[in-house]
């Protein structure tokens, strides 16, 4: 996949910065950054956009946007696993005013402690960083599958853009839905799309080669990056 919206800027030290969830695999920064890039340019008003992250674990994602992508108005986080959400709400409190210093300081002590330089070179990061906006933000428990549930979720919130890196890994899987009703990509997709605008983008990302999609819906676009596959779909095909 050839980059158009994200630069070659090596931010592997933000990693260290933002906290995660063990056995929850995160985005790279730059893909998440190119992958809301491409979604923005089929959007009508790309200037002011509201995002939403329908499975958003510790909030890596919607985090990394916030610091690094310009024109995001809102954040708004959800997930059907409570566990993780107090890690995003960590991550996304780096957005407001003092949350960088405050984790910068967190890391030193880290360092005295434990007299690990990464500690200590997160710290700079966090100190360097200066957030493009101070969209609000907000997380939310809601299983993305029960579209009542995720509609109160996103309260009076738009979303213009969805960023879903679909369950995989250790700790995260299709659970089988208690009434029989189907789940996997396909279903997930159909019941983001219900909730959103016609015009909405949503992007999703699997591991392999290709992320299956609800039939009879045509993509936006397909890419391929490394063992992952990513796809754009216009909320209005998935209604």
């Amino acid at each position: 996949m050839q980059y158009r919206h994200a630069g070659p800027a090596d931010h592997g030290a933000l990693d260290a910065v933002l906290v995660s969830a063990p056995g929850r695999p995160t985005l790279p920064v730059r893909l998440t950054v190119e992958l809301f890039g491409r979604a923005r340019s089929h959007l009508a008003r790309p200037d002011r956009v509201s995002v939403w992250d329908p499975c958003c674990g510790a909030g890596v994602t919607l985090t990394v946007l916030g610091l690094l992508a310009g024109g995001i108005t809102a954040l708004t986080g959800t997930d059907a696993d409570p566990a993780p959400l107090e890690l995003a709400r960590r991550n996304l409190g780096l957005l407001s005013a003092g949350g960088l210093d405050a984790r910068a300081a967190e890391l030193d002590a880290l360092a005295a402690r434990h007299g690990k330089p990464a500690y200590a070179g997160a710290a700079a990061q966090a100190r360097a960083l200066v957030p493009i906006g101070r969209p609000a933000w907000s997380v939310r428990v809601a299983d993305a599958l029960d579209r009542e549930r995720t509609r109160a979720a996103l309260r009076d919130r738009a979303p213009d853009v969805v960023l879903a890196d679909l369950p995989h890994g250790r700790q995260t899987s299709w659970a089988p839905a208690d009434d029989g009703a189907p789940t996997g990509p396909g279903a997930f997709l159909t019941a983001v799309g219900s909730v959103l605008d016609p015009g909405a983008v949503v992007v999703a990302v699997d591991r392999g080669r290709t992320v299956p999609v609800p039939p009879g819906v045509r993509p936006l676009e397909r890419l391929r990056i490394g063992h992952r596959a990513a796809v754009l779909l216009r909320a209005g095909q998935l209604h």
